[in-house]
């Protein structure tokens, strides 16, 4: 059991390429955003479908179940567009929080935003009294499509115009306002209404409104009920009842930093420790996966017919036709090697640039051929190649017929 563990590594260590390291980080990436996006969507109920689909090809694959594989191959495009058509609106999520990707900033000197006490207290009053609120935190991403309707106003935050918008004697105290770091931007706006009727426990419009906002972006919202008193937080697909403004505050604090400017731990803490358990998830997939679909540390050989090329011959002097044209090349390498290998790029080039005329017999060796890394030439037959040059004779030159007199 050791021996072979010891082997095995052995093989791993020749095998293994600095290319293999970055596949493997590359796809751990993929997986783990692939999973942060199941986890956050509303349909991520069909992660336990497409886990054991999957699971199914690698089992499939690891045995050489050919059927089953087959099957998957020939299928894999009508699933791809399954997929595409249930998680439409989430994918067009993730694009559009890929277009507007910005670095994270290290620190937020000097931006100021809303004071997140002033808030608080400006909605627990709106709750005492009963006055209903649809209060939207902006974060990174655009709102643009999500809200309808709503009128532009880009006025600077104060509890004032908060009581003035939501007044239940004005015309647009029913909407949502957005608040955009120490600005309101829009007043009367609409919020897309979520489907999920099952979370709401009850309660209205508003709270629908909120929750269907949530599922749709990284946006904050507050929701105060007219009818209850009662103030909730709507944040990733979720909707939470706030008893006291001690715990409102404990969630726009984890949020947001710097007044309502959108807060986030640095560079290393996000690479290095947030979700680490999913991080650590995706990388043994990834490298799970590597073992059965990539690593092949068999050596294998295969047989091509190359053509030969003759380069430099100089201008008088020309080939005979007797010389051969193609041979015959086998190759050596893993049979991952090879998928990547295109049949027609192979060629045994010889240069002729310093031979004169006459009979020769030229070698073949690994450098007339050009391969891709990590596959050696075992035989190459013929292994010499036989080549007569001639001077080139010099065209015949066909005189004009002289004209004879009458």
């Amino acid at each position: 059991m050791i021996e072979s563990i010891l082997l095995t590594t052995d093989e791993l260590r020749r095998t293994f390429r600095i290319v293999d390291a970055i596949d493997i980080v590359l796809v751990s990436a993929f997986l783990y955003a692939s999973l942060l996006w199941f986890r956050q969507t509303t349909s991520r109920g069909v992660l336990v479908g497409v886990a054991a689909l999957a699971w199914v090809y690698f089992v499939a694959r690891s045995l050489d179940m050919y059927l089953t594989s087959l099957a998957f191959h020939t299928t894999f495009a009508v699933l791809l567009f399954i997929l595409v058509v249930v998680f439409q609106e989430d994918l067009r999520r993730l694009l559009e929080r890929v277009a507007s990707f910005q670095s994270v900033p290290i620190e937020h000197g000097g931006q100021s935003g809303v004071q997140i006490d002033s808030l608080v207290e400006v909605v627990f009053r709106m709750a005492s009294s009963k006055t209903g609120a649809l209060i939207v935190l902006k974060r990174k991403e655009s709102l643009e499509r999500q809200l309808h309707g709503g009128i532009p106003l880009d006025g600077k935050f104060s509890v004032p115009l908060i009581y003035s918008i939501f007044d239940s004697s004005t015309p647009g105290h029913d909407g949502a306002i957005v608040i955009d770091r120490d600005h309101i931007k829009q007043y009367a706006a609409h919020l897309p209404i979520s489907p999920n009727t099952n979370k709401l426990g009850g309660r209205g419009t508003r709270h629908s409104a909120a929750l269907g906002l949530s599922e749709r972006s990284d946006a904050v919202t507050i929701v105060v009920s007219e009818e209850r008193g009662s103030v909730c937080v709507a944040q990733a697909g979720t909707l939470k009842e706030m008893p006291t403004a001690t715990d409102l505050k404990s969630v726009l604090d984890a949020n947001f930093a710097s007044g309502l400017a959108d807060s986030r731990p640095p560079l290393w803490k996000q690479i290095l420790v947030d979700h680490a358990g999913l991080k650590v998830l995706s990388l043994i997939v990834a490298v799970a996966a590597w073992f059965v679909l990539a690593y092949d540390p068999h050596t294998v050989q295969r047989t091509f017919i190359v053509p030969v090329e003759y380069r430099n011959v100089a201008k008088h002097l020309e080939i005979d036709t007797s010389a051969p044209n193609e041979c015959r090349v086998t190759l050596s390498g893993s049979d991952r090697d090879f998928r990547f290998l295109d049949p027609a790029s192979l060629k045994v080039s010889l240069d002729l640039t310093h031979t004169l005329a006459g009979y020769h017999e030229i070698q073949l060796s690994e450098q007339n051929i050009q391969l891709p890394a990590n596959l050696f030439p075992y035989r190459i037959d013929p292994r010499v190649v036989e080549l007569l040059i001639k001077v080139k004779l010099p065209e015949p030159t066909t005189a004009e017929p002289s004209s004879v007199p009458k």
